[in-house]
């Protein structure tokens, strides 16, 4: 898929859907910086800037984050997405929503996708974008089912569990080790941090969507989508539209999947390789569970590992594992 020499290209389009005024959701320290001319934004976030700056001074022994990234965008709006979601908006105030690397690190997505349809005005965007699994540090780990995303809203989950943080820490090959009190510092620190809570790639999200749709009445209509462009080509999204017209939960179900996949298999078509995960994917699940440990453990295999991913991805299409880089229309927390 030629860009013309724009590495922006996938998200200008992307971008092209929003107009009038809208907020965007967890801006960090990249913002989405690609909007049109004429759009306005206002940003919600969880910290303000000054508290964001002590936390990570607190966690990392550092006014910067690793990496050395010290400037956050300061919010017009503060809330905690946990608790609070987007409570502070009205009902279809907003022409737009933008959540840019943000759902993956929520307690409870199913519920926070409600309220962006909720604060939407009839005909107003979504854009959601996320980290494919595996192309990322989540490589090793599984897709989160849609049954526990199910479970945890029905229960009204408002923080993410011992659970979550306990598979997190095993995955990245640091497993909670030392007293009781030592343990719960370090699930406290992590939960702190907003870690990746939980992990898809493009076509286990959909089923989030349609949850949504046939069971609690979202009115989605797909409009466009990305898989894998750069600048980050570990990312897939969507653009969504909240209807105008109120169909049938199942009709509007049907109706969304087919749009979906119909433009799925187009991506297919064009860039064939992008439906095949990057190496660890086809292997067995035992072979792949020792991979994880060497990669884990070992500096070297971790290297190589990210080096003959982003190779294999360059041949198949530029789907390779790669490694977090801010991008001028910014980027993942």
């Amino acid at each position: 898929m030629s860009t013309g020499g724009d590495t922006n290209a996938a998200r200008r389009r992307l971008a092209a859907h929003l107009s009038g005024a809208g907020v965007e959701i967890g801006p960090g320290q990249y913002p989405f910086r690609l909007l049109p001319p004429g759009v306005e934004v206002r940003y919600v976030d969880r910290w303000d800037a000054g508290d964001r700056q002590a936390l990570v001074s607190e966690l990392h022994g550092t006014t910067t984050e690793p990496g050395g990234v010290a400037h956050y965008v300061a919010p017009d709006v503060v809330a905690d997405f946990n608790t609070d979601r987007l409570r502070a908006l009205g009902d279809a105030s907003q022409d737009f929503v933008i959540a840019s690397h943000v759902l993956e690190h929520l307690a409870e997505p199913i519920g926070f996708v409600a309220e962006i349809h909720r604060v939407l005005r009839p005909g107003g965007t979504a854009l959601v974008l996320l980290p494919d699994r595996h192309r990322t540090e989540d490589r090793f780990r599984a897709a989160t089912p849609l049954e526990h995303l199910v479970a945890e809203y029905r229960h009204g989950v408002q923080e993410v569990s011992d659970a979550h943080l306990v598979e997190f820490l095993r995955d990245r090959g640091t497993p909670l080790r030392g007293s009781a009190e030592a343990r719960r510092r370090t699930l406290d620190t992590h939960r702190r941090q907003s870690i990746h809570v939980h992990c898809w790639d493009a076509s286990e999200f959909l089923p989030v969507l349609l949850w949504g749709i046939e069971h609690l009445g979202e009115q989605w209509e797909f409009v466009d989508g990305t898989l894998y462009e750069p600048p980050i080509h570990y990312e897939f999204g969507y653009v969504l539209r909240r209807s105008v017209v109120a169909l049938d939960p199942a009709e509007r179900r049907r109706e969304f999947e087919a749009h979906w996949r119909a433009w799925f298999d187009d991506q297919v078509r064009a860039r064939p390789g992008i439906a095949v995960p990057p190496g660890h994917g086809r292997l067995p699940p035992g072979l792949a569970r020792r991979a994880r440990g060497v990669v884990r453990r070992h500096r070297w295999a971790a290297w190589a590992y990210r080096r003959v991913g982003r190779a294999a991805g360059r041949r198949r299409g530029g789907a390779g594992v790669a490694t977090a880089r801010p991008p001028q229309g910014g980027g993942p927390r």
